[in-house]
């Protein structure tokens, strides 16, 4: 009896064993897991994310995509899930069997588009000392540094900088610098600076003034300008033509202490420049010292023909249709030996040794004064004149001699002339000049009216 109790007892406990061991064989734990990725290295919106669900034991699952499309799925393996949003997403997969549930989550990051672009506009205008607005058109960045070459500031952290400031000319590069949370981004424009205002002119009397500054007096101006936009000239009492103009001129009309002024401006900048010119009263008598006129021979080297407008002796070769009608003295030296000279008029040279002159005006001479007693100008009268007033009544043109050639037996000698334009003038013949066929000259002074 106690035999089959002892059996029984021991059967029950193998079958409750096995039926114990047989349950801890059916729960098997679950195992959550999966990978993404993007296929670009871009992170930028819209990112599409792939995922691998790589967990097991699982029966079920249930996706969420935070700020995703869509936002939830309930496959084991959904094909794609898109980002349209920057920022941080949550992606979570739970997994679950009869027995067991698990979850796992990770993060997406989603990256900003960052577009770069921004505006430098000058205030007034680009001359140094220039100022520029800086306008931020930027998008997605989350840091904007700036650097501004050669400008002040510097440098700027910040998505709206302050007006830059150059001092110097030139051009010079703005550098925008940007960052999304993982990617780099630069932009860049370049400026122009031009140069700082500055100004400097000086009074150029023409040339028929240059030589004695006398009233009526007619000038221009030699500028340098840097960075102009205006200008005007001023000067009290005297006359400007083109006040506006670098190119204007100015006529003095009377003696005189004179200032002209030159107000510049480059449309934010000022500045006044003066110049100081004195101008003589007008003695109407324009003075040429130490002519050298050659003889007939002597044309070539030295030159035998003079302008008093252009203050200027001519040798053969360079009388041309443009000076010919402004030359109008002639000397006709036949000689080294000056046994025979003669003052010409230009229009006459076809009947002489002395080249033919294009253009040749009329001059009226009075060659030997001791020839006549109406028309006299003595040497001492010569050389004292400081105006015209010994000329200006001396019957020239009228007389009926002064054609006579002289010699080299009277030195000085003085001779009278009248020009076709009404001047009238002296020729002080003060040497003659002894030194070969090629380069024997007179030497002469001359006095003559301007009549301006």
């Amino acid at each position: 009896m106690m035999k089959k109790s002892f059996e029984a007892v021991f059967c029950l406990l193998t079958v409750s064993a096995l039926f114990y061991a047989c349950h801890q064989e059916q729960f098997v734990p679950v195992e959550v897991d999966f990978s993404y990725a993007t296929g670009t290295a871009s992170s930028t919106p819209p990112l599409v994310v792939t995922l691998k669900n790589n967990s097991q034991n699982a029966d079920a699952y249930q996706w969420t995509f935070e700020g995703g499309e869509p936002s939830v799925s309930n496959l084991k393996n959904p094909e794609s899930v898109t980002f349209t949003t920057p920022g941080e997403h949550k992606i979570t997969l739970e997994a679950w069997s009869l027995n067991d549930r698990k979850t796992k989550t990770v993060v997406v990051r989603v990256d900003s588009i960052v577009r770069l672009d921004f505006k430098a506009e000058v205030v007034i205008n680009n001359y140094a000392s220039a100022t520029f607005d800086i306008t931020n058109l930027s998008s997605g960045g989350i840091f904007y540094k700036w650097i501004f070459e050669s400008g002040e500031p510097a440098v700027y952290e910040g998505k709206n900088p302050p007006p830059v400031t150059y001092t110097q000319e030139g051009k010079y590069s703005i550098f925008l610098l940007s960052n999304n949370g993982a990617t780099d981004f630069m932009a860049s424009r370049d400026i122009e600076v031009k140069e700082p205002l500055d100004a400097s002119f000086s009074i150029l009397p023409s040339f028929e003034d240059i030589d004695d500054m006398e009233a009526p007096l007619r000038a221009s101006f030699e500028t340098s300008l840097q960075g102009v936009e205006s200008l005007e000239w001023k000067c009290e009492g005297a006359e400007i033509t083109g006040a506006d103009s670098p190119d204007a001129s100015i006529l003095f009309s009377k003696e005189g202490d004179y200032t002209v002024y030159l107000y510049v401006s480059n449309g934010k900048q000022q500045k006044q420049l003066s110049q100081n010119i004195s101008i003589k009263a007008n003695s109407n008598l324009r003075t040429h010292p130490n002519i050298r006129l050659g003889i007939n021979t002597a044309q070539e080297t030295i030159g035998s023909v003079y302008s008093t407008r252009l203050r200027q002796v001519f040798k053969r070769s360079e009388i041309d249709a443009r000076n010919g009608m402004l030359i109008d003295i002639a000397f006709l030296g036949l000689n080294a030996n000056y046994i025979y000279n003669l003052f010409v008029s230009p229009d006459n040279l076809p009947d002489t040794p002395l080249a033919a002159i294009p253009g040749a005006q009329a001059t009226r001479f009075i060659n030997k004064l001791e020839m006549g007693e109406v028309v006299q100008l003595t040497v001492e009268q010569f050389k004292s004149m400081t105006t015209d007033s010994y000329l200006k009544d001396l019957p020239v043109a009228s007389v009926s001699y002064g054609n006579e050639f002289f010699t080299d037996s009277l030195l000085p000698r003085v001779v009278l002339f009248e020009t076709s334009d009404g001047r009238k003038g002296a020729i002080l013949i003060k040497e003659m000049i002894k030194n070969g066929n090629e380069h024997s000259y007179i030497l002469v002074d001359i006095k003559v009216q301007k009549n301006d």
